[in-house]
């Protein structure tokens, strides 16, 4: 019943061209490499390394079977979650991702009137919501959720050419400066940026400053002379900087944006995103703001607690995932208990052993998928992760 898996990899072109490559044992083909995947997501379903079955076409032929009548009755017969690993070498767009009730009801209109589910300006591809949380394998940079109000007005006085917003930030406050921005003509946007633009070519700048990461909007995202209206974003979103091990979760509603560096993504298994800039993709701003969080956020930036049997994990507080992490050391047994739904564990380093089966996990086979109700033991040394159902 425990079957080694292979995840599916996604070549995004932001992805980066080393580390995938490098994790997994593979050639470089001059492709960039931005995530692995695995669950069952329609999109890149995992396969089962002894037949090279899909998981999602596993999943379907026995539902109960592999995902436990819990995990069933809650989520319907797919994962709860989807378990990814994210090389960033070129920024992400800025994206919201709606709740559950928004997702359904969204969905449901597009599915009746359209676009085509695959259409570029389609919002809603699937019923489901998208919280997530991320944990930093490398140093990783991110933009999350709004600063405070006065310190959105600390950037209209030090930012040349933004002086004129304060008007609307004294009249509509931050959604509706937010949004000023948002539905501004292209012409009004470059106006207001160029001439930012004008004074980062030449500075010096670190990754802690948003005016490297701006200057990188420009390199990225500047096309025939016209600027990216996510520069705004920049300055008005939190910038956090997640050192390897730390991790932070994104709700519905936080508007957020990966920047730079690899990590861990669980996340609910969806692919509804409502983008609000640094992308060329389509962005539907009514849509956008409509899910979108203005409260202003100090970012949580989570450290791992202690769990059952040695195992530790990053408290959130989704009910579709969690993940945890097991360091196993020589001698020592590692125990893990299903019972609370489906398993995926991924070896991060070194190697392990699965107790009643000819199982290994180390370079060339990192994965392996746990059905619901299995028991299952780990000898070795390394690390390793645990994604399941939260606690339902």
């Amino acid at each position: 019943m425990v079957l080694p898996i292979s995840g599916t990899l996604q070549h995004y072109a932001w992805g980066g061209f080393d580390y995938l490559n490098g994790f997994l044992g593979l050639l470089d083909n001059g492709q960039p490499t931005a995530e692995l995947w695995m669950g069952d997501h329609p999109k890149g379903p995992a396969t089962v390394r002894t037949n090279g079955q899909p998981l999602d076409e596993l999943i379907a032929a026995h539902p109960e079977k592999y995902l436990g009548a819990k995990a069933l009755e809650l989520f319907g017969p797919r994962l709860p979650y989807l378990f990814k690993i994210l090389d960033v070498r070129q920024m992400l767009s800025i994206q919201v991702h709606p709740d559950k009730g928004t997702a359904e009801a969204g969905y449901a209109r597009e599915e009746a009137n359209g676009p085509e589910r695959t259409a570029p300006n389609r919002n809603y591809r699937d019923d489901n919501h998208k919280p997530e949380l991320g944990v930093a394998i490398t140093d990783f940079y991110l933009l999350h959720g709004f600063k405070t109000a006065e310190a959105i007005r600390e950037s209209l006085h030090s930012v040349p050419g933004w002086a004129g917003l304060e008007g609307v930030l004294d009249a509509e406050g931050v959604p509706g400066l937010y949004e000023h921005v948002m539905r501004a003509e292209v012409e009004t946007i470059d106006r207001l940026l160029q001439p930012l633009v004008n004074q980062l070519v030449a500075g010096d700048y670190r990754h802690n400053q948003a005016d490297f990461w701006a200057r990188r909007a420009v390199e990225q995202y500047t096309t025939d002379g016209h600027h990216d209206r996510g520069m705004f974003s920049i300055y008005w979103f939190n910038l956090v900087h997640l050192k390897p091990g730390e991790g932070i979760f994104q709700d519905a509603g936080i508007p957020h944006a990966y920047l730079e560096g690899t990590c861990l993504e669980l996340m609910a298994g969806s692919d509804n995103v409502l983008r609000g800039g640094l992308t060329p993709k389509h962005i539907d701003v009514d849509e956008l703001l409509l899910n979108t969080s203005f409260e202003a956020i100090t970012p949580n930036v989570l450290s791992p607690v202690s769990g059952e049997q040695s195992w530790q994990h990053y408290p959130t507080p989704a009910t579709d995932f969690k993940l945890s992490f097991l360091r196993l050391a020589a001698g020592k047994v590692g125990h893990l208990n299903a019972a609370n739904g489906p398993v995926i564990l991924l070896l991060m380093n070194g190697s392990c052993s699965v107790s009643g089966t000819e199982i290994v996990l180390n370079s060339e086979q990192r994965c392996l998928f746990v059905p619901a109700g299995e028991m299952v033991e780990l000898e070795g040394e390394g690390l390793v992760y645990r994604a399941g159902v939260g606690t339902i």
